[in-house]
């Protein structure tokens, strides 16, 4: 009895723990002013994880078992299995090499990019140094708060980094990532483009642009962007929604 006892109170202990170290985590990015579901969802399951380790003892043994094991299932059969992929894809590449870089949109304020999209367009721009036959499709439309598109503000970036913009093929219509991948083929297929290409966008990502790149008859290749370790996963959260429902309307 004693031995139950004492891993039943390890077991609040830990739970507990772990909900704080969530919660600090996914309240890291709201200073900055990131706010999203991916942290919301995080905020309400840490908070769960918490008061579940609190009150564990008011639980019946039943309701602790069904919880529990809820928790194992979505950790096992949806969380890992999605971020193991993510992590496949984040960069991937056959043995044909890209010809097409797609750089994936991300926030501009006013006119000036945000760190991911600074830091997209400088992973674009080594691949394209390194491969000099390479061109670059810059997707993404202009937010009701951004004073240029994503396409142009990346256009900007890019040649400030020393790559001809004659290399550069904006597409400054797309509002989605399913819309980036889509209309960025639409602009290969007007230019005689390959359509082996290079996605570019943050590792989280990737997974899902790689679905969609299939749905798009696309030969997918990737070279991420890595994100911030305090935002991480907030954005790893929020992505594994929008996969979730990627993969079910596939």
């Amino acid at each position: 009895m004693k031995k139950l006892s004492k891993g039943k109170s390890v077991l609040k202990i830990l739970l507990i723990i772990v909900g704080i170290i969530l919660l600090l985590w996914y309240l890291a990015p709201l200073p900055g002013g990131i706010v999203n579901a991916g942290n919301g969802a995080g905020i309400v399951f840490s908070a769960f994880l918490i008061l579940f380790g609190i009150f564990y003892n008011s639980f019946a043994v039943g309701w602790k078992r069904a919880i529990i094991a809820a928790m194992l299932a979505v950790l096992f059969v949806i969380v890992t299995p999605l971020s193991v992929n993510m992590a496949k894809y984040a960069n991937y590449k056959t043995d044909d090499g890209a010809e097409t870089v797609i750089v994936l949109g991300c926030k501009v304020y006013g006119s000036t990019p945000s760190r991911y999209l600074r830091n997209r367009c400088k992973k674009a721009a080594e691949y394209l140094e390194k491969n000099p036959d390479a061109v670059a499709v810059l997707s993404g439309g202009q937010g009701y708060d951004e004073d240029i598109s994503e396409a142009q503000c990346m256009e900007n970036v890019l040649t400030e980094l020393g790559i001809e913009k004659s290399r550069l093929y904006k597409e400054d219509k797309s509002t989605s990532t399913a819309e980036n991948i889509a209309f960025s083929k639409a602009v290969i297929e007007e230019n005689g483009l390959s359509k082996s290409v290079l996605i570019v966008t943050n590792e989280f990502h990737e997974y899902r642009a790689k679905l969609i790149c299939d749905k798009n008859e696309l030969d997918f290749h990737s070279s991420c962007s890595y994100s911030s370790f305090y935002t991480f996963l907030t954005y790893h959260t929020r992505e594994m929604a929008a996969l979730l429902k990627e993969l079910v309307t596939k």
